[in-house]
């Protein structure tokens, strides 16, 4: 019994020595093992505790849209990083699509409430189109590993037109009509339009512009043309009497010569549309009246051609209303086309026509087809009308063997 009490006693003052010797060497130690010597204030702590993990803010957003640039030039802008958290972040640049300089850096932390900024510069290639350039930036804040910035706009040549084409859509010719825009220069040197015409010279006398003196662009008054050094307002005009069918072409605007060589430069600006006429074409399936054509099919050289349409025209648009031949195009066509017309029909309301387009038998292989107006043959029609003087229709056919 003596021996068991004497080991009993032996463990408990060995025990206590080891504890004593424990406490001694950790008795300045907070965290243990992960235990704290007053554990239920250091809950507390942690209950209470406002410190929050960092967090980046970019002021003004990670996208910017610049508007449009200048074709050849540079530009640049700066991301501002704000640690709008309680507790540093690290940040590092990691890739980019353009030139990018990273600022106030060098430490690679952001500490709460400091500021920092990502400058991307990029250069103005390509023509209108659409233009992006991305940096990344990563960091160790919580769902922040990477931050994309974007930049994007459009980069311009020379000039600018707004809108960038002119489009009537459909337009009765007894009207006049207009469409407004404006011309953008990013040249340093004055916009001065000396004259202007259209492209179709046989139309030049319907379709005309009128241009303002050009003014001088100051810093933010055209945002979206932000390189822009001057503006020009125009309008373009349709007048009475355009000829029905469609238009296209394009508004030539020439400047003032500045060269020695004094060489022309010109500007130009697409414009289209569609007339309609007073008088209505009433036709079998052959013709197409969106693109104007009347289709008089195929045939061979023994048998020749032979179709009509009818031209309506409400005596609201003439009381007296005449129509006669003008011309056929080009020349080959003219030399083997027979056209006749007769006047069939008069109510009050209206005057109608019969117009008979005809290929006689023994003409020469010859052929008029494809897909666009140069490809076919052209009849002009003349009529009294202030409004529509003339009538053209396009036609297709082809002879055979």
């Amino acid at each position: 019994m003596r021996t068991l009490l004497l080991i009993v006693a032996c463990i408990g003052i060995g025990y206590g020595i080891a504890y004593f010797e424990f406490q001694k060497r950790t008795l300045d130690i907070k965290n243990v093992m992960g235990a704290e010597a007053d554990m239920i204030a250091a809950i507390e702590k942690a209950k209470t505790s406002p410190s929050q993990p960092g967090k980046i803010e970019v002021i003004g957003g990670t996208e910017l849209d610049f508007g449009t640039m200048r074709l050849g030039t540079e530009r640049a802008h700066k991301f501002v990083f704000r640690n709008i958290g309680d507790a540093p972040v690290q940040l590092e640049y990691k890739t980019a699509s353009c030139k990018c300089t990273v600022g106030k850096l060098d430490l690679k932390e952001l500490q709460p409430g400091e500021e920092t900024f990502v400058e991307l510069k990029w250069l103005a290639e390509g023509v209108l189109a659409e233009f992006a350039q991305t940096a990344t930036i990563a960091t160790d804040a919580i769902d922040q590993e990477e931050i994309k910035l974007t930049i994007r706009g459009k980069i311009g040549q020379a000039h600018v037109f707004e809108p960038g084409l002119a489009d009537f859509r459909t337009i009765l010719s007894d009207d006049e009509h207009e469409i407004k825009g404006k011309l953008y220069s990013f040249e340093e040197a004055p916009l001065e339009i000396a004259s202007t015409r259209w492209s179709d010279l046989s139309l030049n006398t319907k379709i005309s512009c009128v241009t303002e003196n050009a003014r001088k662009l100051k810093e933010g008054d055209v945002p979206e043309f932000a390189d822009a050094r001057y503006c020009m307002d125009f309008s373009i005009h349709v007048k009475k009497g355009m000829p029905a069918g469609p238009f296209t072409g394009n508004m030539i605007f020439m400047k003032q010569s500045t060269n020695p060589e004094k060489v022309e430069e010109t500007i130009n600006f697409p414009v289209q549309g569609r007339a309609v006429s007073p008088i209505r074409v009433i036709a079998s399936p052959d013709y197409n009246e969106e693109k104007n054509v009347f289709d008089l099919g195929t045939a061979r050289s023994e048998v020749g051609l032979k179709k009509s349409f009818v031209l309506a025209v409400k005596k609201e648009f003439a009381a007296d209303i005449e129509m006669r031949f003008g011309r056929v195009s080009p020349e080959k066509a003219d030399k083997v086309v027979k056209v006749t017309i007769t006047e069939v029909k008069v109510t009050a309301k209206q005057k109608m026509f019969s117009v008979t387009l005809e290929i006689p038998p023994g003409t020469p292989p010859t052929e008029f087809l494809g897909a666009f107006s140069k490809d076919f043959a052209k009849i002009v029609l003349e009529t009294n009308m202030e409004s529509a003087p003339q009538f053209p229709m396009y036609f297709k056919f082809r002879i055979t063997e």
